[in-house]
């Protein structure tokens, strides 16, 4: 019943108020996206298509009030880029119906995220958006670290439905959302404003960041080596970028002993992390064993240039495979970039890399530029907001990089969405005056050479 009730009051407001603003549309789209109430609530609502009318009525708003998606950005281009591959690679598929299920998917993801782009204006859009996309993953997360704290250390096997479906995916997007979660917890006040009371905020921040403690068991909880390599990737970005990064990095690996001397591990996880470097004959459970998927995936690049197609990498995997079986029939790449690789071929993994290392950059050069102003002048929540929104991005970024290299899920929500949320840093930091700075630095400094001055007569500078 509380289920039920929670539903409503989010569902029945959340439609009305997005028949009127197209801002609150998106949001309301993203949260069904992310939140998936149809695996929440006790009853069954997949009859009623209530994902599928928020994404109509998002749409529609925007199409009526002349709002399209975004083509201009860099990150614009380059999705709609690797969306054309995409496209290409589909004839010489395998399996022609796979494939057309993951364009159609990728099609609806891009342009969910090109009207992001495009309807974002300000820094409070975008902590809301980002507020409801991490807020709606990691209450799931959140919930589950909870029950298996409160539980004495408990293994879980399944995911959530979608794009997480397994335990390897659901860690992965755990990972990924973690950093947002936290950001959020920074950015209380950029949401509420003045609106509410400050002990509100604190509590707030202290919920978001308990939250994001509480995921981080949940990917332990999950097992899953490529989320512990994941956590570690976003560990050690949000220690580099710490202005105390030794006594921080040091302080880590003193919390981390008191958790683990306090806090159940579920029995069997330290066994599993082992694995991550076998020893002689455990090549085959192993991530190791992996490598012979991935060196199969160069193979069909080389093959067929523009790719296998989404998704048909285990179609045609037999076909491929130089060891004839010896890892079995019919197998995942088991790696998001080799994904890119195989079935987008060099073209699509050309844009996929481009993606990742201009996005990188970009966020590198924003959040120099918004620490430099948080340095002047301490008490500037324009120039925070950018440092942890940046910081959060380079995070979840690099999570995906590290443990997305060991399961294929280059097409999953959060990850294009962080692309989003960089386009939308972007923008806002131009209009906050990175773009002047940019262009200040970049404008080469003339040097004025003095002109020797000549003597003048005497009679010239005596006075009349």
């Amino acid at each position: 019943m509380l289920r039920t009730l929670l539903f409503l009051l989010i569902a029945v407001p959340g439609f009305v108020a997005a028949l009127f603003n197209r801002f609150a549309a998106l949001l309301l789209y993203c949260w069904f996206a992310f939140f998936r109430p149809e695996g929440f609530v006790w009853w069954d609502i997949s009859g009623l298509r209530l994902s599928l009318l928020s994404g109509a009525i998002l749409l529609g708003t925007c199409i009526l009030s002349g709002r399209f998606p975004d083509v201009s950005h860099w990150i614009s281009r380059g999705a709609l880029a690797f969306l054309a591959l995409a496209a290409v690679s589909l004839p010489g598929a395998s399996d022609i119906g796979s494939g057309l299920y993951w364009l159609d998917f990728l099609a609806r993801l891009i342009i969910v995220c090109l009207l992001a782009i495009t309807l974002v204006e300000t820094r409070w859009h975008l902590a809301a958006l980002v507020a409801v996309v991490a807020g709606s993953f990691g209450f799931h997360s959140a919930k589950a670290g909870l029950a298996s704290v409160l539980g004495g250390g408990v293994q879980f096997g399944l995911g959530l439905t979608g794009t997480f479906a397994d335990n390897n995916g659901y860690a992965l997007g755990t990972v990924l959302t973690i950093p947002f979660l936290w950001a959020i917890g920074q950015n209380v006040g950029v949401i509420l404003g003045s609106y509410v009371h400050p002990h509100l905020n604190r509590v707030l921040r202290i919920g978001m960041n308990l939250a994001a403690l509480l995921s981080v068991y949940t990917v332990v909880s999950l097992f899953s080596r490529g989320g512990f390599l994941g956590l570690l990737a976003i560990a050690l970005v949000y220690i580099w970028f710490h202005p105390q990064r030794v006594r921080l990095f040091i302080s880590a690996l003193v919390l981390a002993g008191v958790a683990a001397a306090t806090v159940p591990v579920p029995e069997g996880y330290l066994e599993r992390l082992q694995t991550i470097r076998p020893e002689d004959g455990q090549f085959e459970d192993s991530a190791a064993s992996r490598l012979h998927f991935w060196k199969v995936a160069v193979e069909m690049a080389i093959d067929r240039p523009l790719g296998v197609g989404l998704f048909n990498y285990a179609d045609v995997y037999d076909q491929y495979d130089f060891l004839q079986g010896r890892y079995g029939r019919g197998r995942a790449v088991h790696s998001s970039h080799f994904q890119v690789l195989a079935e987008l071929g060099f073209l699509g993994a050309l844009v996929w890399v481009g993606l990742f290392g201009r996005s990188t950059l970009r966020l590198l050069k924003i959040r120099r530029w918004a620490a430099a102003a948080l340095k002047e002048k301490k008490d500037d929540d324009t120039a925070r907001f950018y440092v942890s929104m940046t910081t959060a991005c380079l995070a979840s970024m690099a999570g995906f990089v590290v443990g997305g290299s060991f399961i294929a899920l280059a097409l999953n929500d959060l990850t294009w969405f962080t692309f989003a949320f960089v386009a939308c840093l972007d923008r806002l930091a131009a209009k906050d005056g990175f773009a002047a700075v940019q262009k200040r630095a970049a404008r080469p400094v003339a040097h004025v050479v003095a002109r020797p001055t000549r003597p003048r007569p005497a009679a010239m500078l005596r006075r009349p």
